[in-house]
């Protein structure tokens, strides 16, 4: 009734008229606005490349090697050092990192702080080794991984997974970091990804870990004072804290320019979902018994590799690994594959393998031939296995006593233990710690009884396109993990608003506009382990009008309302 009587009058309808002609107007206004700015956007490229021509090169002292003044990822050249072992030049390295991190090199205390916030203005901070001594993979990765250790507190098997990407990336060209070998070290609040010679082997993703890789080369005991001098010699100036300055104006100008963009639209992307990801996911037929593995699994846990177990020419049964996003990306080399699956830490708490018989045998066979696998890989009581056994007998003896062709078996890995589940029925959990452990080495160490199921791990999640899914599926993981709070469903229809003629005829110009909201539409719950995520999907923003021309023509011409 009130909305009725007070827009049915003559005079109101031709106030409500005049404000629909000046939201056209404003709605045209607004799109020759974001035209002018398209056009402004060519000069904004062309300061930033005259800016970013007046940086050059560092050839560090000792060495001459030489840096370039940038490299992808709007990462500047802070500086440039040398890693010395008593007289003996082991390698040149450079610093690169965002403008943030140029305007604090006043300083090595300011410089190491910036370096390793990786905050919203520097998410990634990089090195760049080139050798100028030749050294075995299994001395430079172990150099490497010395020298990180006393700087983190995570467990020593991080470091290990740290390692072994750079003693495989050495192996793939002949075992020699000769000289002229290139390492790249990018690091993030995720971790330490490993480049060696241009190709990437990985990512070590334990948090901290990338704050420690700063910290061998700019805290007070840095392997490379030569590096901590030649950033604050080459950043300290006037005339280059001024570019710095310029460098970093010109990269908020772009935040803010991206962020009008998206404030625009009606509807705002952060980017893909979990769900489209893991819609681009292939399931995996096993080759030698042409069983097919679905790509996800519960839990957040998806498909690594699939192969056959077998006793001399039999078949026994198909097999296949699912774990968590780190274990995909760490899955470039057998070696970090096994350390990252075996872990159990907050971002990889479970490795699963399902079992597909393709050989009929009875409870107590199947039972005792994966029991007597795990048995000298565990350092536990024997009565432990025992239980795994009799977990394994109970569920085949629930199905008639035969693991015939086509029964299927679930192993989840965990740091508690390994529950066990035949033909999708739990059967219950051998709750001993580190047997989890041991039962991903039963198929993932060096004398595993499936072969080709490493070498399938390996083969899916080595090539770049997979890398690529693999980091991508970590980051989204990543967010649903710690988002417990930091998305809201807002419901409008609790806020009720009675308005009488009354108070329409008091209202100000101010109440035409209205302050950002922001809805997620819709969500999921996703388990992940223990605990349930919601999962948001679409972020859609109603943004506040840029331009007050509509509000300060109403209240001009239309002083009532």
């Amino acid at each position: 009734d009130s909305c009725v009587s007070t827009w049915s009058t003559d005079e109101n309808k031709s106030v409500a008229v005049s404000l629909v002609e000046l939201a056209k107007f404003v709605g045209e206004s607004s799109q020759a606005y974001s035209e002018e700015s398209t056009e402004d956007k060519p000069d904004k490229v062309a300061m930033r490349r005259e800016l970013e021509s007046q940086l050059k090169p560092i050839q560090e002292y000792a060495t001459s090697v030489i840096f370039d003044p940038k490299i992808e990822d709007g990462l500047y050249l802070v500086g440039a050092g040398v890693r010395k072992k008593s007289v003996v030049k082991v390698y040149a390295v450079a610093l690169y990192s965002s403008a943030s991190v140029l305007t604090a090199a006043s300083s090595p205390a300011a410089l190491r702080t910036a370096a390793r916030s990786f905050d919203a203005s520097t998410p990634l901070t990089s090195f760049v080794l080139e050798m100028t001594y030749s050294a075995s993979a299994e001395k430079i990765g172990g150099a490497i991984a010395d020298s990180v250790k006393p700087r983190y507190r995570g467990s020593a098997s991080d470091i290990s997974v740290l390692e072994s990407l750079i003693i495989e990336g050495v192996n793939k060209k002949g075992g020699q970091a000769t000289k002229g070998t290139t390492f790249r070290f990018d690091c993030s609040e995720e971790g330490v990804t490993v480049t060696v010679d241009g190709s990437v082997q990985g990512a070590a993703n334990f948090t901290g870990l990338g704050s420690a890789f700063v910290d061998v080369f700019l805290d007070e005991n840095a392997v490379s004072p030569t590096l901590v001098s030649s950033c604050m010699d080459s950043w300290s100036n006037p005339q280059a804290q001024t570019t710095a300055a310029s460098l970093l104006e010109m990269d908020e100008l772009d935040d803010d320019e991206s962020t009008d963009e998206q404030m625009s639209d009606e509807e705002v992307n952060e980017g893909p979902s979990l769900e489209e990801v893991e819609s681009q996911l292939q399931p995996i037929q096993e080759y030698a018994t042409g069983i097919m593995f679905t790509p996800t699994l519960d839990n957040g846990l998806y498909l690594v590799g699939a192969g056959v177990r077998k006793k001399s020419v039999i078949k026994v049964y198909a097999v296949a690994m699912y774990s968590t996003p780190n274990v995909l990306a760490s899955a470039a080399s057998s070696t970090t594959l096994r350390d990252a699956a075996r872990i159990f830490n907050s971002a990889s708490s479970m490795t699963s393998f399902v079992l597909e018989m393709v050989y009929s045998a009875g409870a107590e066979k199947i039972a005792g031939a994966i029991a007597e696998s795990v048995k000298p890989r565990y350092g536990g009581a024997a009565a432990d296995i025992g239980r795994l056994e009799s977990l394994i007998v109970e569920g085949v003896n629930a199905i008639g006593g035969q693991a015939t062709k086509g029964t299927t078996f679930r192993f989840d890995c965990s740091v508690e233990g390994v529950a066990v589940s035949v033909n999708g029925a739990e059967q219950g959990m051998a709750a001993f710690n580190s047997l989890g452990s041991a039962f991903v080495d039963v198929f993932m160490d060096g004398n595993t009884v499936s072969p080709t199921l490493v070498d399938s791990c390996v083969s899916t999640w080595s090539s770049d396109d997979a890398k690529l899914m693999a980091t991508t599926l970590v980051g989204l993981n990543e967010k649903i993990r710690h988002s417990g709070n930091d998305e809201k469903i807002i419901d409008t229809s609790e806020d009720e608003v009675v308005i009488d003629s009354n108070t329409a005829a008091n209202a100000t110009a101010t109440e035409v506009d209205e302050p950002n909201e922001a809805t997620t539409i819709p969500s999921k719950e996703y388990d992940h382990g223990d605990e349930k995520h919601e999962m948001p999907r679409l972020k859609t923003l109603r943004p506040k009008q840029k331009h007050n021309l509509l509000k300060k023509v109403v209240k001009f011409a239309f002083p009532v309302f």
